[in-house]
């Protein structure tokens, strides 16, 4: 590796460490406070970190090092020019004139604070989502639904605008590098093939497409049942959230009971115990109860891949938050047992679906025999039967989320291709054909623009996705290896040294052959389905 790389590596990793934690810190303030001034500092440390990336100097170097040969001609060189692929897709991710730089991190904020402090307002009182959610997931009338339905769409009309400007913005700012536009971009960002990523869903869709239609031609009528009507009058407010992402209740499996008394933290501490994983620091320095302010969200953040990791939650004695919490614990055990002799810039996750595969696997715990017994303190015979009526609403919940990321990629997809486009009828024809959702008679409301995803987190959905394939090869690798994962030390200690502590010395199709022995193989999330 020449001289030139190793200083243009040093040069580099001064400034993204530097930048990058001045992001998450005023990012941080502003998930918590919610203040004017928390966030005009996350607009100047976003224009700041994208104007370094972005600048066409910075881009030209790193393309020009990364596709030198001869950074592979000894074994120093191979991580070097690790780091230099992974600046060169930093650098990819962020490419636009300094005008464009700035008017998008400007949208983007403006985005982030509408979401952050918009409250709906139903039967006349501002509420949180966390109320919404409780009135869809636990009410029986039809009109309390719906009136909470509406009002947690009205956010849409809010920021719609502003997402197709911050879309047409991106794709200014892609076709500038001959990208076709943003969605396009953003996987190559990401190390991943558009045509790759569309033959898998495509593959998921036609293996899920049967079993789906029967699942929700059962929950159609428990569904039913519950509000006392006829299936054919079902609308999309009446399956349990604002989106049917989730499984909703089905009158026979109501787990929420069983954490009315539960202490949330202590229940996370006692999982990751038994996994020999410390998240005693991680829960310190986190942010877990709901305020006036307070984003209403969930998110793990690692703030300067040093350690200093923290999650953002809302608890609840639910199941839901019980979930959460392990669920974003998951990506906080991984950020936090990291090895900390690499190289900063491969101090992370290889890809997001990396991390979320760990997300995804430690809140399925909630839903594990052993830990219902073990961790929640239910009897043998209770936890059984729990768990045997949980695992056909987890066949119900991971079929409805892979419908439900169907239409999210899909939709983000004509998103990018036409942002002008009829996107209220877009979405709805999506919701249609995979969710088998009925578009509610004379709406045309951008109802697309209420999933925060799309305007703060842009094509990002299919890594959930990725993350359930991947979560489902890593659960049988743990089978096989070390016999399981619930209270298992020797799983959390395969874990860390064959997952966590590699961070992204490889891509992330090359971290899952590694460690699991195969490619990415579909089949297993598939298998458990049917």
């Amino acid at each position: 590796m020449s001289s030139q790389a190793e200083k243009f590596i040093e040069e580099v990793t001064a400034a993204w460490r530097r930048l990058e934690a001045g992001f998450y810190h005023a990012e941080w303030d502003v998930a918590t406070t919610g203040t004017p001034d928390a966030a005009g500092r996350l607009t100047q440390a976003k224009i700041a970190l994208k104007r370094y990336f972005a600048s066409p100097e910075r881009y030209a170097t790193a393309k020009a090092l990364y596709e030198d040969p001869s950074g592979f001609q000894n074994p120093k060189g191979l991580p070097q020019a690790r780091q230099l692929k992974l600046i060169y897709l930093e650098c990819v991710k962020h490419q636009g004139d300094d005008a464009s730089v700035k008017q998008l991190a400007e949208l983007e904020a403006k985005l982030d604070d509408a979401y952050a402090n918009f409250r709906a307002e139903y039967k006349g009182q501002r509420v949180s989502d966390n109320e919404i959610d409780d009135v869809l997931a636990d009410s029986r009338s039809s009109d309390d639904a719906r009136e909470a339905w509406e009002a947690s769409k009205r956010i849409g009309l809010l920021v719609a605008d502003t997402i197709r400007e911050a879309a047409r913005l991106r794709n200014q700012m892609a076709q500038a590098f001959g990208f076709r536009d943003h969605f396009v971009k953003a996987l190559a960002a990401e190390e991943i093939d558009e045509a790759e990523l569309l033959a898998l869903f495509d593959k998921l869709d036609q293996a899920t497409a049967a079993p789906f239609a029967a699942a929700k031609a059962e929950i159609d009528a428990r569904r039913a049942e519950w509000f006392d009507l006829p299936p054919a009058d079902l609308q999309a407010w009446h399956f349990g959230d604002r989106f049917f992402q989730t499984a909703p209740k089905l009158g026979d499996v109501d787990m929420d009971g069983l954490f009315a008394d539960k202490d949330m933290v202590e229940l996370a501490l006692h999982t990751y115990d038994g996994l020999n994983m410390n998240t005693r620091e991680i829960l310190a320095r986190s942010d877990l109860y709901a305020r006036e302010g307070k984003n209403q969200h969930a998110f793990c953040t690692d703030m300067n891949r040093e350690g200093d990791v923290r999650t953002l939650n809302n608890l609840q004695p639910n199941r839901r938050w019980a979930e959460t919490l392990l669920h974003e614990l998951g990506h906080a055990v991984y950020d936090a047992n990291l090895d900390f002799s690499q190289a900063w810039i491969i101090r992370k996750y290889p890809h997001l679906l990396s991390t979320e595969a760990i997300a995804l696997m430690m809140g399925g715990m909630v839903y594990d025999e052993k830990w219902l017994t073990g961790i929640l303190g239910l009897p043998s015979a209770k936890a059984a039967e729990l768990a045997s009526q949980v695992r056909a609403q987890e066949r119900f919940a991971k079929l409805i989320f892979t419908r439900w990321v169907l239409v999210m990629t899909h939709f983000e997809r004509a998103l990018y291709a036409n942002p002008e486009g009829d996107l209220d009828t877009i979405w709805w024809d999506l919701v249609e054909k995979y969710q088998l959702l009925r578009r509610p008679g004379g709406r045309q409301m951008p109802d697309w623009a209420t999933k925060i995803h799309i305007a703060a987190a842009p094509v990002y959905y299919h890594n959930y996705e990725l993350g359930y394939l991947t979560s489902a090869q890593l659960l049988k690798t743990l089978e096989r290896e070390t016999g399981g994962l619930v209270g298992n030390s020797e799983a959390g200690k395969w874990l860390i040294e064959k997952w966590f502590r590699p961070g992204a010395e490889n891509d992330w199709a090359g971290h899952i052959r590694l460690a699991t022995g195969e490619p990415l193989n579909s089949d297993y999330f598939v298998q458990a389905l049917m």
